[in-house]
């Protein structure tokens, strides 16, 4: 298959575990404590993704048989997936979140993947894949992994860090599209650079671990000049969390640890004092209002009203008590997967912190509201009251449509 007529596509796993693993079955990270060896833990939970991809003909592709399968779905809307890496657009960041000399509208776009575990909760969902079965509470087996690589177009000249770093192709957005979903009629191919890799790891099962919200959060950089493969020789760890210090509203954090050796790589300027909010963790392409668990422990479909996260607070309000409480009281709770963010706002599932369940969930319901999905209307769709005709619309006009897939949003911070 080619792509553009020019470049091999993406292939990337869709062919579901039929069974889910033995949860007994020893993993490396486990005899790891990840409060006091934060750094040994990412990296003994990345070596389980390091044999599975390279870098080859300009693009991350994996093994064939790599054990790191995607998400159904990520392929609809302006957003959606780009045919060279699977890629799909997030959210951009502001000037001066990757560094304090990047000013420009820089795009990022990212590709995620399940390990086995976790992948056969996606086969699942997505028996039929037209109508996915989505259980009132998702449940991730202990030891389910996410990994997922996140690319921009941001210039080395901009961001230090990313001197040297290898450039692939991606079939992306014009220069200076920032965040917003651009007609994929207009997308060219161009260079990107990985900028950062993040990890999520289900590791609940033990006293000691992270029993408050069950999951880990991790975020690797790259950081030059490059050596050996150029791609995880370069990671270096930049924030784990396991819980969002609920009522900590000083920055006394206890709940994340972040690399001290970053300061004034990643973050440590005007713009960006911390990773994330008020000293929690995050990346550099994430929103510094967040924090990796803050923003994953809002997946649920529907989507609560207030969005992935109110990006709306104001960083000069640091100073003001009252808000700096509104915001951390709304946004950074310990609550499990099976907990429902936003009760007030009824869901038909609650989703474990995953927001490529969410993005996909909304992504199907909106291509049957806009006619892309022909047939019966998925339950999933008619069940949390976002197309409640039991029939997928008839094709609309095309500036109609056009209209629905921008309402497809960047699926991330």
């Amino acid at each position: 298959m080619k792509a553009n007529g020019t470049v091999a596509a993406a292939k990337w796993r869709v062919d579901y575990p039929p069974v889910r693993p033995n949860p007994n079955d020893p993993q490396p990270w486990e005899s790891v404590d990840f409060r006091t060896k934060p750094a040994d833990y990412m990296n003994a939970v990345l070596s389980t993704a390091k044999t599975s991809f390279k870098i080859a003909d300009r693009k991350l592709v994996g093994t064939g048989q790599e054990q790191w399968w995607i998400s159904q779905w990520l392929d609809y809307g302006n957003s959606g997936r780009e045919p060279l890496m699977g890629l799909t657009k997030e959210r951009g960041p502001d000037p001066g979140d990757l560094s304090k000399t990047n000013t420009r509208g820089s795009q990022v776009w990212a590709v995620g993947f399940y390990n086995r575990p976790g992948a056969a909760v996606f086969g699942e969902v997505f028996a039929e894949p037209c109508n996915p079965s989505f259980p009132v509470a998702m449940k991730f087996p202990n030891d389910t992994v996410s990994v997922k690589f996140l690319f921009t177009d941001a210039s080395p000249d901009e961001v230090a860090y990313l001197q040297g770093a290898p450039e692939y192709d991606a079939f992306i957005d014009n220069l200076g599209a920032g965040s917003g979903g651009q007609d994929p009629s207009t997308r060219t191919i161009r260079s990107v650079r990985l900028l950062q890799v993040d990890i999520s790891v289900k590791d609940s099962a033990k006293t000691g671990r992270s029993l408050d919200t069950g999951w880990v959060f991790g975020t690797f950089v790259w950081r030059g000049p490059a050596k050996g493969d150029a791609l995880f020789d370069n990671l270096v760890p930049v924030s784990l969390q396991w819980g969002n210090d609920p009522g900590v509203y000083d920055g006394a954090i206890r709940e994340s640890w972040i690399n001290p050796d970053l300061r004034n790589v990643t973050y440590g300027w005007d713009q960006r004092l911390t990773m994330g909010f008020m000293g929690r963790a995050n990346g550099p392409a994430d929103n510094i209002r967040s924090s990796c668990l803050s923003c994953h422990s809002a997946a649920r479909t529907p989507r609560a009203s207030i969005g992935l996260l109110d990006s709306r607070f104001n960083m000069d309000d640091l100073a003001n008590p009252e808000k700096v409480k509104g915001h951390i009281d709304t946004w950074f709770q310990n609550i499990k997967g099976s907990q429902l963010f936003q009760p007030s706002e009824p869901a038909a599932s609650t989703l474990d912190y995953s927001l490529q369940l969410e993005a996909a969930a909304f992504r199907i319901c909106l291509a049957c509201q806009a006619g892309d999905l022909r047939g019966p209307t998925p339950a999933l769709c008619r069940s949390s009251g976002f197309y409640n005709r039991p029939v997928c619309n008839a094709p609309l006009e095309v500036s109609v449509r056009k209209r629905l897939l921008d309402l497809v949003p960047p699926p991330r911070q």
